[in-house]
């Protein structure tokens, strides 16, 4: 299939009617010129030049697809342009996908360090809640059933913490001074709801359910962590969430870990291969990781 190279050295030759000073324009070798010819010859099945002396113009046939041939030149140097363009708009900014309880625990303090480390970069977060189901900015965090996850090719992938679920109680409930407590003695209790429908915290949860035979009512609805919490603060019930999702915990408020084997969430940073500053996209992942880490240890001390 003809290229832009050989496009380039056709009008190049059809200007100057030299394959010397062609090359010469192009930054070519005059034999790299002639065989671009030759390709584009043999490629149409056209005659597109004839020797004049010792130079070379355009056949009628070569003439009539000139304009074409400009104008597939002049949109391969816009695409360039805009391609140019795209790269350096992402040289000086970083986009980070994450879902809610990230963005309050993690994201502050990792924008502060980029800030720090990259003065001349602007970071942009966009609130990415329900599952993976495309790479929409430069490095997304997401959740997943499992360690080991295989993400297509397209996207680079690099583990950051897991993180088991808990139930959280009014501090007055029977269970609330249980050093652990298993799904099954949790059935017949009034539960709060605390996620979206098909969101991934949601589906862990009741696919563990499910494996223990327990069959889930909630009593009351909350789509957010927060408010859950503070329904169960009010003696309206118990709420399952991932240990993360717990702080900062409400006054009246008292956390049971779950007995093995207990639901987990495993959150991992996938990014963009090709975004132009590998290093930087490196250098956050890693800082995200060990805060990530700092803060499930910092949160197990007090749970």
């Amino acid at each position: 299939m003809h290229t832009v190279a050989h496009l380039q050295s056709f009008k190049s030759v059809a200007v100057t009617g030299s394959v010397r000073s062609a090359a010469h324009h192009l930054g070519l070798s005059p034999s790299a010129v002639s065989h671009h010819l030759k390709l584009l010859e043999r490629e149409t099945g056209l005659t597109l030049f004839t020797r004049r002396g010792r130079g070379l113009c355009l056949t009628e046939t070569g003439a009539s697809i000139l304009g074409e041939i400009d104008a597939v030149l002049e949109s391969s140097s816009r695409l360039q342009q805009r391609i140019s363009e795209l790269q350096e708009s992402r040289v000086d900014r970083l986009s980070i996908g994450y879902f809610a309880s990230a963005g309050t625990r993690w994201l502050p303090e990792l924008v502060a360090y980029l800030e720090n480390r990259y003065p001349h970069t602007a970071v942009q977060l966009n609130l990415a809640e329900g599952p993976w189901r495309e790479l929409s900015s430069d490095i997304q965090v997401v959740i997943s059933d499992r360690r080991e996850l295989r993400f297509p090719v397209e996207v680079d992938s690099s583990f950051l913490v897991e993180d088991p679920y808990v139930v959280a109680v009014p501090d007055d409930h029977p269970i609330a001074s249980r050093a652990s407590i298993s799904l099954a003695e949790l059935e017949g209790m009034q539960w709060i709801d605390n996620d979206i429908g098909d969101g991934p915290c949601r589906t862990i949860l009741f696919d563990a359910c499910a494996r223990a035979g327990v069959q889930i009512h909630f009593k009351h609805e909350a789509h957010s962590f927060p408010t859950a919490l503070h329904m169960v603060s009010r003696g309206l019930g118990i709420t399952v969430l991932p240990r993360l999702g717990i702080d900062p915990l409400p006054p009246g408020v008292r956390i049971v870990p779950l007995a093995e084997p207990a639901p987990t969430r495993y959150i991992h940073a996938i990014s963009d291969p090709g975004h132009p500053q590998q290093a930087l996209i490196a250098d956050a992942i890693s800082a995200l990781r060990d805060l990530a880490v700092d803060d499930t240890t910092r949160i197990s001390s007090h749970g």
